[in-house]
């Protein structure tokens, strides 16, 4: 049990000497800072994607319903060549609902981004069944893929 005791009282007398004992405030030097050491991580750099190829990602989405081809048939949607600068609803072959039809709509930049938002607020009794991107980035791409499916971008 000795063995045991001595060393018990010699740290407890250590941290009292370290301790100070006396009632004057402490003059300790302020506590060291350990800092943890860096460690450097390697990261591989996402290949950059132009507004072009992220646009023709996301249009992937619309193909179930949409070409995008000079000439593509239309399928639940129309063909979406040269769409952008062309009135709605002017795909001659292609069943338009009422209100798409009677919308006035020219399809700018500004007016398809809008549309992309969320298609049944901009043309209300309109068919489209999309929800819409509600990226502002996002719409942006597919506008950019939409303006290069034109004979202007040929």
């Amino acid at each position: 049990m000795k063995t045991v005791l001595f060393p018990v009282l010699i740290s407890s007398a250590l941290v009292l000497t370290a301790c100070g004992g006396d009632d004057s405030p402490s003059k300790a030097p302020a506590p060291e800072v350990i800092s943890q050491p860096t460690v450097a991580v390697k990261v591989a750099a996402a290949e950059p994607v132009s507004a072009l190829e992220r646009g023709e990602q996301i249009y992937k989405r619309c193909k179930a319903c949409h070409t995008v081809n000079e000439g593509g048939r239309n399928r639940v949607g129309p063909n979406l060549w040269d769409i952008v600068g062309r009135d709605a609803a002017a795909v001659e072959d292609f069943a338009y609902s009422q209100a798409m039809e009677e919308s006035g709509v020219v399809w700018t930049e500004e007016n398809l981004s809008t549309y992309l938002l969320k298609p049944s607020a901009f043309v209300p009794g309109g068919r489209m069944a999309f929800a819409g991107l509600r990226d502002e980035y996002d719409r942006d791409a597919v506008i950019a893929y939409l303006k290069a499916q034109s004979p202007a971008a040929q």
